[in-house]
């Protein structure tokens, strides 16, 4: 490991602050944190409570007492998560912790004028900034947690040499467990296609109910295509929704499956024949047609 002094540029004279107060976290859900968003994890985020706007990034390294950590390889958990273990190091007081992701974003080039200007007015990664990430859901629960802008910086050394990052200061007692599918969900007996990688034909499907970015399917006419769909396996669905004049199409990830159901987070729409990223208004609108089945 490599002390975070030999690796960032130097700091501006205007940055030099009178020392923080000693901080110690919480070790049992700093231990949480490291396992919802591990090192080299995708995951998205949106900047200053604006959930509209909604980016994807990656987790490229951790500062745990300004050591950087690039592998999660170099850190072991205690069994009883009384403190970690960092190159066979035990470190039993966790002082600070930031996660670094790259200072450019995917997704920005796809948003609409009206969200670029949002972005805009939100300063994205400026300094002092909430940055919420949202992290990869595990047993139907998804990670979330506000962090904070501490600065920009660009790695001098080491494996991403050169490379411009943002260091997101992050409290672990504000790491919060959403249910997927804890919203609202719009019961629905819609017929459709569903395609997987071992069931590459289109299978008959219904929808079952739906909820912000998941969807429940059956597959009552073929109970093998839940039982052989892994879990973040891609799969593309085919519905014709009530009010709607063509069919429409989307592709998402298997999150969780049971008997003949699974559950789907829908990451894509298909227009023209090309896959988009999902929007908050492509899921406003399928729920809208969802709505207009027949009793």
């Amino acid at each position: 490991m490599l002390k975070i002094l030999k690796i960032f540029s130097k700091k501006n004279p205007d940055e030099n602050h009178a020392p923080a107060p000693r901080v110690v976290l919480d070790s049992r859900k700093l231990c949480s944190l490291l396992r919802y968003f591990p090192i080299g994890s995708s995951l998205r985020y949106f900047p200053e409570y604006r959930e509209e706007i909604i980016l994807d990034s990656v987790i490229i390294a951790y500062l745990i007492n300004s050591e950087l950590i690039y592998s999660n390889s170099e850190i072991t958990i205690p069994s009883d998560e009384s403190g970690l273990i960092l190159n066979s190091k035990l470190i039993d007081e966790v002082n600070s912790f930031s996660i670094l992701i790259p200072s450019t974003s995917r997704g920005e080039a796809e948003l609409d004028y009206e969200q670029k200007e949002i972005l805009e007015q939100t300063g994205g990664f400026s300094r002092g900034n909430c940055i919420t990430l949202i992290g990869q859901q595990q047993d139907g629960n998804i990670p979330v947690i506000d962090t904070i802008v501490k600065k920009h910086a660009r790695l001098k050394e080491g494996h991403f040499d050169n490379t411009r990052v943002v260091i997101l200061t992050a409290d672990p007692a504000l790491l919060k467990l959403k249910d997927q599918r804890s919203q609202a969900r719009l019961a629905a007996r819609i017929p459709g296609l569903i395609q997987t990688k071992l069931y590459s034909e289109p299978n008959p499907c219904t929808i079952i109910d739906f909820a912000g970015h998941a969807i429940k399917i059956s597959c009552e006419s073929n109970e093998l295509i839940p039982l052989s769909c892994k879990l973040d396996e891609t799969v593309t669905l085919t519905f014709n929704l009530p009010v709607s004049t063509e069919p429409t199409v989307m592709r998402g990830k298997v999150t969780k499956t049971a008997d003949s159901s699974m559950v789907i987070e829908l990451k894509e729409i298909s227009r023209e024949k090309k896959f988009e990223k999902l929007a908050t208004i492509d899921l406003i609108e399928i729920k809208a047609k969802l709505l207009q089945q027949p009793s």
